[in-house]
């Protein structure tokens, strides 16, 4: 609530004019304050509460602890905030988690799967190089796509300009991208998920990280709630857009092993395997050969924009 009220107090009302672009509109001035707003909000340790942690009551005893995150592109002030950002949080968090001596895995789902180099490398750390769990990546098939074209009539279909056709090309254009990812995540034990579902379009993105889940049959879901020991909810998508040329915030939960939080990670556990219902594995896709030009065009020049 606090950082709604931070970024709603600096925002500019719109007025259904041109003069929302003007450069006047948000200087140099009002983009350090709203820094030292922001950076006051995250950084301010009076405004961390704690339980004591000698007490195990249930009154003191939280369920969770949750960390909120929040970054801005560079391009906003030419450099990063003073406070740590959303996708360093996010990769700390897995790199704590590979480091754990439990048998860490981690799953993550993103709409729009174009994995940067900085998080790829993080998440094969995971998997039988390291002697730890697996990754496990979720993403929208092509049937489920948030760019999938729509149905057209063949008038519609005489009629299709160039903008059209390389919207439409954009989901097997993110299709080349999850096979590129999914070489590395095989290769370190782990498994990429398409999620297709008549009817439905997939727009779901976070992360869950849990212990010592082990059973041989279906890897990629998780069997024991319990073994839900963190989740990450919000904005990121967990690609190269949303790490460079977004504004994302999340939030961070760490669940209590000392406390009752059983039903919560159950919830957040079947938020995970429900979609994994409607999932199909990748492997297939090491054999595919028939990647339209345009396509391949639009993954050359806007890699960096997906």
């Amino acid at each position: 609530a606090d950082l709604c009220y931070t970024l709603c107090s600096y925002a500019i009302k719109y007025d259904g004019q041109s003069s929302l672009l003007s450069t006047q509109s948000f200087d140099s001035t009002r983009k350090q304050q709203l820094e030292s707003s922001l950076t006051q909000l995250f950084v301010d340790e009076t405004k961390t509460k704690l339980p004591d942690s000698c007490s195990h009551s249930d009154a003191l005893d939280p369920v969770a602890y949750a960390i909120p995150t929040f970054q801005m592109p560079n391009s906003f002030l030419g450099r990063p905030f003073q406070f740590q950002s959303d996708k360093d949080a996010s990769r700390d968090l897995l790199l704590a988690a590979v480091e754990s001596d439990q048998d860490m895995s981690v799953r993550l789902s993103s709409a729009y799967l174009n994995l940067t180099p900085r998080l790829r490398s993080v998440l094969t750390m995971f998997g039988n190089k390291r002697g730890v769990g697996a990754p496990y990546v979720l993403t929208a098939g092509a049937m489920s796509h948030g760019f999938a074209p729509k149905k057209q009539t063949k008038s519609m279909q005489n009629n299709v300009g160039i903008v059209d056709k390389i919207k439409s090309s954009i989901p097997e254009a993110f299709l080349t991208l999850v096979k590129e990812a999914s070489q590395s995540i095989i290769a370190c034990g782990g498994k990429v998920l398409l999620y297709e579902r008549p009817g439905w379009t997939f727009h779901a993105k976070g992360v869950w990280i849990t212990a010592n889940d082990t059973n041989t049959s279906r890897r990629e879901l998780i069997h024991h709630p319990t073994s839900v020991v963190s989740t990450i909810i919000g904005s990121g998508n967990y690609g190269a857009r949303s790490e460079v040329l977004d504004v994302e915030s999340n939030c961070v939960i760490v669940f209590n092993e000392h406390s009752k939080s059983e039903p919560i990670q159950q919830s957040v556990a079947n938020d995970w395997n429900n979609m994994c219902e409607h999932s199909t594995v990748t492997e297939d896709l090491e054999n595919r050969d028939d990647v339209n030009n345009l396509s391949t065009i639009v993954v050359q020049f806007m890699k960096k924009f997906l």
